[in-house]
């Protein structure tokens, strides 16, 4: 994921502030940062209501914070920030914050050729991992927000007794 790579990425963007046709042309444009220059590709119009407006964005750095140091370099607030795309890969929208998925095989090569790793042979899933029904992916999700709330809970512990 490092930006040397440039691969794109995707980013679905609530922002709250007042923006103009002005607006988004600098940011195609570009603006600078304090790491240097840094602009999208392209910015959508997603909807919203008053001055809560959805984006989606997208660009093939992907420095810390760059996103929202780019709205804000306008004047702008992000109030929500959420990657949806990694290259060619649509991101799973129901996956809970800090959980993870396993990657079919064909996924896994496309990102090692991205960066320049040979392709891996076989995939360590198994055939029923690979294509779950409807009703087990539903159970998958909630068996990774039960985990991500676990691990959650024991680094507030371990953040208590320090």
């Amino acid at each position: 994921m490092h930006p040397s790579y440039e691969i794109e990425r995707e980013y679905s963007v609530r922002v709250f502030g007042e923006v103009t046709n002005d607006t988004l042309k600098t940011l195609t444009k570009g603006v600078e940062l304090d790491d240097g220059p840094a602009r999208f590709h392209t910015i959508k119009p997603m909807g919203g209501e008053g001055i809560n407006k959805w984006f989606n964005v997208t660009l093939s750095e992907g420095r810390n914070r760059e996103v929202r140091r780019m709205w804000q370099s306008q004047g702008v607030e992000v109030s929500r920030l959420i990657r949806v795309r990694y290259g060619e890969l649509d991101l799973n929208k129901r996956l809970p914050q800090g959980g993870w998925e396993e990657l079919e095989l064909g996924r896994v090569n496309y990102l090692r050729k991205s960066v320049g790793l040979r392709p891996e042979k076989q995939t360590k899933l198994t055939v029923e991992q690979l294509q779950p029904k409807r009703k087990d992916k539903r159970a998958q999700v909630n068996r990774i927000r039960k985990a991500v709330k676990k691990h959650n809970q024991r680094v507030q512990q371990q953040k208590k007794r320090r």
